[in-house]
């Protein structure tokens, strides 16, 4: 809570701002509509939304895929084998276990200049995810591989974006849950609602104010910035679960080198555990008439995470297109999950 009121009352502080921040602006603006600036700044291909304003009547539009992998089985900061999660006489005990996961977000995101100081982002989302696991079949039959996976709409995004000034962008975005959190599965000739990570948006409408920071230097051939948010999940979905809110944050450092640009970035990420429980995903820890996986234990989910990337982008008049990869630095996983294990990010944007 306390960090929720720290960033929002940032926000609201430096939307705020006076002339002497107006000044800053216009020299930024400069910097930001002009030659190499402004594909470092409106980059196709950060994982990361890092949140920027345009000038007045300027368009943006962007399409980008966020595509997570995970792999292996993680318990805090230590790796755990199959074997100790199932049978389910084993140190864990469960009948099903996820082995790998992949996540792809198809992102589209509009973005719109009202003023030099004030534009307007919407961002549509569809989802991909696909999950390997393994399950005991019990008297000695061994493990079966099954797959399981959901696709569809996911949550939709508004946002409002204030260039304060001296680099300084202050941002409050709304989610509106489009996703389906209903998602089913069949194993063993019956169907279950998946678990959580399967689900294609949270539920809740959830606030994320934004901090960001970005400078340019004189030749507009060096970008570096930073930037912080909090993902709040402001109340508890239909199926009786909140997720954890995350707070994130990231810096960058990139180069332009004729048409190409290319980066640095570190990013951390700290989600909290899901609150309450979805009564559905818990019939699959029924012993006899489920199929119990440890990803339907809202406990085991969460963490933090510190993660490396870098990446490349290609810009062409008002098209640019860009890719961005990344591995994990450090993660500590809450209760029992996988652990992610590489990213790939792409992009292509049209600015006009």
């Amino acid at each position: 809570m306390r960090e929720k009121i720290l960033i929002i009352t940032l926000v609201m502080l430096l939307s705020c701002c006076g002339t002497e921040a107006a000044d800053l602006l216009e020299n930024t603006s400069h910097h930001a509509h002009g030659g190499n600036g402004t594909r470092l700044l409106f980059n196709p291909a950060f994982g990361e939304d890092i949140y920027h304003t345009h000038s007045a009547g300027a368009w943006m539009v962007n399409y980008r895929d966020l595509h997570t992998n995970q792999k292996g089985l993680g318990a805090g900061s230590s790796s755990v084998a199959v074997e100790q999660v199932i049978p389910m006489n084993s140190p864990y005990g469960y009948m099903m276990t996820p082995t790998e996961m992949s996540m792809d977000m198809h992102m589209l995101m509009v973005m719109y200049g009202v003023n030099d100081r004030f534009t307007l982002m919407g961002m549509g989302t569809y989802q991909d995810n696909r999950m390997d696991m393994l399950m005991d079949m019990g008297m000695g039959m061994g493990q079966k591989v099954m797959s399981m996976r959901t696709s569809g709409i996911g949550d939709t995004e508004l946002r409002g974006i204030y260039n304060v000034g001296g680099g300084i962008a202050a941002s409050l975005g709304l989610t509106i849950p489009t996703g389906d959190i209903d998602q089913e599965f069949e194993t063993m000739g019956m169907k279950f609602r998946a678990p959580y990570d399967m689900q294609l948006g949270s539920g809740s409408f959830d606030l994320e104010p934004v901090l960001a920071y970005s400078a340019l230097t004189d030749d507009g051939l060096w970008n570096w910035g930073g930037q912080v948010s909090y993902i709040w999940h402001t109340n508890e979905n239909n199926n009786g679960y909140r997720l954890g809110d995350t707070f994130k944050a990231t810096s960058w450092v990139q180069r332009a080198l004729g048409p190409v640009a290319g980066w640095l970035r570190l990013a951390f990420n700290h989600t909290g555990r899901i609150k309450g429980r979805d009564g559905e995903i818990e019939k699959l820890l029924d012993t006899t008439m489920g199929a119990p996986t440890p990803d339907a234990v809202a406990d085991n989910y969460g963490g933090r995470r510190l993660d490396g990337f870098v990446g490349v982008s290609y810009n062409q008049g008002p098209f640019s297109v860009g890719v961005e990869g990344g591995l994990p630095l450090y993660q500590y996983v809450n209760g029992l999950q996988l652990k992610n294990d590489w990213y790939i990010n792409a992009g292509i944007q049209f600015t006009l």
